[in-house]
């Protein structure tokens, strides 16, 4: 039996995370042991991410553990992670996504005087709902809310899943935007939540994925390579590609999301100005993602946000205008 060191943040998603793969990894004869890191990311808690650094904050004391030896292993968001993996590390596996989407949980008393009766909620739910404040740091979150309706009021939150629940029930607002995926794995089925529709409220590059990061040599790489999922791997690493081209990290008003089946894909890419003005671009193939050409996919939709203003977008939210060349 092979022995190894986690390294993982302290909330309860982040163990529930590092326990799930510790599982994962004891079936293929891997004994994991956890390494509880605080990161800067955890410790400034009354700023905005992308005011402080990114969400690479939550990753640079988890690596350095790695690079001197205390871990052999990190556990992650994969939407947490910069687009680009910096060396000497490596993502050996990305796991099978759980539920890529974003939730809105409500507080009971608002659930109620807002008449919600369905699970999937549109832009037209959001516009014609009436007075509500939604709470939500996410630049894109944000964004995709401008516009929609002045009734809508957006107030920042940080912190742990528990801790933003806990300061929805106790304080002013009506509603909290939380991935799906906190939820599922958490098994938070107590409080009143409604998905938000994917094909409007495009996911962010990665969500509801997990990936492992280790040393590029680490000699335990092959056994770490057999938990990945093939399709949510190639689907999540182009996302993250798309993210790259655009000059963008996670902390952006950007969305990627890439959905696969036998005989079906679908791309869906978001970029937004901070007063909702948005660039889209969607395309279907009739086929796997594993069958398709990834460079040529990337390529088309690319060259559906340009149609669609995306440099206007991006220089409205001084992000330099990206070379694509022959990409797009």
């Amino acid at each position: 039996m092979h022995k190894i060191k986690i390294a993982t943040r302290g909330s309860k998603l982040a163990l529930w995370q590092a326990n799930y793969v510790s599982s994962m990894l004891r079936d293929l004869g891997i004994e994991a042991e956890l390494n509880i890191i605080k990161t800067q990311g955890d410790r400034v808690q009354d700023r905005f991410l992308h005011e402080i650094g990114g969400k690479g904050l939550f990753v640079k004391e988890l690596e350095t553990s790695m690079l001197n030896g205390e871990t052999d292993l990190a556990v992650h968001s994969l939407k947490d992670l910069p687009a680009v993996t910096p060396e000497p590390f490596v993502l050996p596996a990305i796991l099978k996504r759980h539920n890529p989407v974003d939730a809105i949980i409500f507080k009971p008393e608002s659930f109620k005087r807002l008449g919600i009766i369905d699970k999937t909620l549109s832009k037209d739910h959001f516009r014609d709902m009436g007075e509500v404040t939604i709470a939500t740091s996410s630049l894109r979150r944000q964004s995709l809310f401008k516009g929609v309706s002045k009734n809508i009021k957006l107030e920042a939150v940080r912190g742990n899943v528990d801790t933003r629940i806990r300061k929805l029930m106790e304080g002013d607002w009506d509603a909290l935007i939380l991935a799906a995926a906190s939820l599922e794995r958490l098994s938070i089925d107590n409080v009143d939540f409604c998905f938000i529709d994917p094909e409007w409220y495009v996911p962010c590059a990665a969500q509801g994925a997990l990936a492992l990061e280790c040393r590029e040599n680490h000699p335990l790489r092959p056994i770490f390579e057999k938990l990945s999922d093939p399709v949510t791997y190639a689907c999540a690493s182009t996302e993250r590609k798309i993210l790259e081209l655009l000059g963008g990290d996670c902390t952006m008003p950007f969305g990627a999301h890439i959905s696969s089946q036998l005989h079906h894909t679908a791309v869906r890419t978001l970029v937004l100005d901070y007063e909702g003005n948005e660039s889209r671009s969607y395309h279907s193939y009739d086929k796997n993602i594993l069958d398709l050409d990834i460079e040529a996919l990337i390529g088309k939709s690319l060259a559906g946000l340009k149609e669609m203003d995306l440099d206007k977008r991006l220089k409205s939210i001084e992000v330099d205008v990206p070379d694509l060349g022959s990409l797009s």
